[in-house]
């Protein structure tokens, strides 16, 4: 139950926690917290891994691939920027650890609270959302710490809607997909339908009030396909109700605040679009291998595809475009490998994150990812 709780306080904390050890960037309380419980796991079996499945195998193998990339990068970078990108290649390393060593028993009470783990970290990231909607509506404080000034928009401690909006999606998949009792098992079976249509209302209304157009569309794709795969009825016209709801919040947004404050999201839709062509141009001066993982940043700057001020912010240190950042940074051998790694993954659950990481690094965001291959180590599919 310990790592159940202290893994949600770490979701949750989100980016309120962090370590700048390379200016905005460094490991959040979420990464430190993965890091000491591998340790602590490598300890307990003393070394002795059960053999890797295919999903481990493989994220080991897109580490080496990240490593090699970055030694054989064709960027002219000093020790603390080989070091700042390592860092990445490292947290990629240690979460794919961190599962195989659950996968392996280190710590098989938690293993059986992961579906727990997962949908309470969504409800609390949920609830702070609508608290921080409510509250704190005007973000523009943040935005000389190089956050985006968003204005009512559900972020909560993510600081982000996009990305907050794709895990509240996982978590609505979570909570669709399983039978009331399976929500939590220290809730009393007589209100656990009760708690899970409160869960889901609550989800709900923080996804929709992020007003995140990404994370409307992953939601649509996601609930289609477990629609599909359950081959529910109900769960595909629910699907199509509740979007159609996002829809209309979405227009009311539009034209009650988005529209009377000047604020053009046309525009977040241009910048997305040369964000792409930056990557494209990025991949065809390294094709093979790219030009080193989490090295985006120093390759804009390299090849002078910004100015000053984009580079000093945070978007500058990745592609919005997951598969992209992977093509530029890691070339045609990284893609190949991440492809295979993705294949491996829960089904409905990257159906739709692959439509949402074409406008958000979404794969790649911590929370995400921890999320994914903790679902999958439990040899379930949603």
């Amino acid at each position: 139950m310990l790592i159940a709780y202290l893994l949600v306080i770490s979701i949750l904390a989100g980016q309120l926690i962090k370590i700048p050890v390379f200016g905005v960037q460094g490991p959040t309380l979420l990464d430190l917290l993965v890091l000491a419980l591998s340790l602590i796991g490598i300890a307990k079996l003393k070394f002795k891994l059960q053999k890797p499945n295919k999903l481990l195998k493989i994220g080991y193998l897109f580490t080496g691939v990240g490593i090699l990339s970055l030694i054989v990068t064709p960027l002219s970078l000093n020790f603390p920027e080989y070091l700042s990108s390592f860092s990445y290649t490292l947290r990629f390393f240690v979460y794919i650890l961190f599962a195989h060593i659950i996968f392996s028993g280190a710590f098989e009470d938690f293993r059986k609270r992961i579906k727990e783990t997962l949908i309470y970290s969504g409800v609390g990231l949920a609830v702070l959302g609508l608290i921080q909607f409510l509250i704190l509506p005007d973000l523009m404080f943040l935005q000389p710490f190089g956050w985006d000034p968003h204005y009512f928009r559900t972020v909560s401690t993510f600081l982000d809607p996009n990305f907050a909006g794709a895990y509240f999606v996982l978590t609505l998949l979570l909570l669709t997909s399983l039978r009331g009792h399976e929500v939590a098992a220290a809730i009393p079976k007589k209100i656990a339908s009760s708690f899970t249509l409160l869960a889901m209302t609550i989800v709900y209304l923080a996804l929709l009030t992020t007003f995140s157009r990404s994370s409307y569309l992953m939601f649509l794709v996601s609930g289609i396909s477990l629609a599909f795969f359950q081959k529910s009825k109900k769960i595909l016209l629910g699907t199509f109700i509740l979007f159609i709801g996002l829809l209309i919040g979405f227009q009311i947004y539009t034209q009650a605040v988005a529209t009377p404050r000047g604020i053009n999201r046309e525009q977040s839709a241009s910048f997305r679009l040369s964000t792409w062509q930056q990557g494209l141009t990025i991949f065809q001066h390294s094709p093979l291998m790219g030009v080193g993982f989490n090295t985006y940043k120093f390759a804009i700057r390299e090849y002078n595809l910004s100015d000053s001020q984009f580079l000093e912010s945070r978007g500058s240190t990745t592609n919005d475009f997951s598969l992209l950042y992977v093509l530029a940074t890691t070339g045609i051998v990284g893609l190949t490998v991440y492809l295979l790694f993705i294949l491996h993954l829960p089904p409905v659950a990257i159906l739709g994150l692959l439509i949402h990481s074409i406008f958000a690094n979404s794969l790649f965001y911590p929370p995400i990812l921890l999320w994914l291959i903790l679902f999958s180590i439990k040899k379930e599919s949603i």
